[in-house]
């Protein structure tokens, strides 16, 4: 271990504390992780991170290693989603199987 490290080191650093500003109200909140964002649709987290993965869902941004969903992205794609009738000129056509 370095004999500068100090175990009892604190984040943020006081430094850090003198220069932040503050703010009491930052504004509606725009981004959600993806449990709130599974939970704003009623679908699972899992759900989202196959969407995620094999395409097809919201759209995502990445901070660092951090997933986010925008709560527009979130209602733009759910509207997206919308159908009248299983039957939409949209949807997949599934062929029967010939068992000849």
């Amino acid at each position: 271990m370095r004999r500068d490290a100090n175990p009892q080191r604190r984040w943020p650093t006081p430094d850090i504390l003198r220069r932040a500003r503050f703010v009491e109200e930052a504004g509606p909140i725009r981004f959600v992780d993806t449990d709130a964002a599974a939970r704003y649709l009623a679908l699972e987290a899992h759900t989202l991170e196959c969407y995620r993965s094999l395409g097809g869902g919201p759209a995502f941004h990445k901070f660092g290693k951090w997933v986010r969903y925008a709560v527009d992205d979130l209602d733009a794609w759910a509207e997206s989603c919308r159908r009248v009738t299983t039957a939409s000129p949209d949807a997949r056509r599934l062929h029967p199987i010939d068992r000849t």
